[in-house]
């Protein structure tokens, strides 16, 4: 029994760490989990925010019918400073907007050339929405004068730390959101 006995030293020591390994690499799968969560929250409630600033900026500023580069640049510094509060380990360099603006003339088709699509790029990351405005025209309503809305859509990327892939070379994780709304 003691020959028995002495074979087993030590199992319970390599079982245990094989264990601890295990655990804590579901620890880090699920952190990484929750921050790339956390982050897509941020940015889905932060695009809607901007989408719904933009959609009434004719109301509240005085502002044209078409978008200007000023007012994609103030759209981007409010989202900067938005989520700089609410990240501590924020970084501008990785944050990427686009706006796009469809507008529709009395025929009702899009308008002005290149099918009335206004497309705005701003922050230091390219940023692409999964499908473009101009596939969902038909979502703009007609009013009961016969006009359709402009349509507005707002993408924010931003590229997250990926702590799990880093295990297996995968440094960065792009995390994207993209809301999509009806003019006046």
């Amino acid at each position: 029994m003691t020959s028995l006995a002495s074979k087993q030293r030590g199992v319970f020591s390599i079982e245990l760490s094989i264990i601890l390994i295990g655990f804590a690499l579901l620890i880090v799968f699920t952190m990484d989990v929750v921050t790339k969560q956390s982050v897509k929250g941020k940015l889905d409630r932060l695009s809607y925010s901007l989408v719904s600033l933009l959609k009434e900026r004719t109301q509240l500023f005085d502002g044209s019918a078409t978008l200007s580069r000023n007012e994609v640049n103030a759209a981007l510094s409010l989202a900067q400073y938005s989520l700089r509060s609410t990240m501590g380990s924020f970084d501008a360099s990785r944050l990427g907007l686009m706006i796009e603006q469809q507008q529709f003339n009395s025929e009702q088709a899009p308008t002005p050339a290149i099918n009335g699509l206004h497309v705005f790029r701003a922050g230091e990351y390219a940023c692409e929405p999964s499908e473009r405005l101009s596939t969902k025209t038909d979502l703009s309503p007609i009013t009961n004068f016969g006009n359709r809305l402009a349509l507005y859509q707002v993408t924010l990327c931003y590229k997250t730390n990926n702590l799990f892939g880093s295990l297996v070379g995968k440094q960065w994780e792009l995390t994207s959101s993209t809301s999509l709304s009806i003019g006046r």
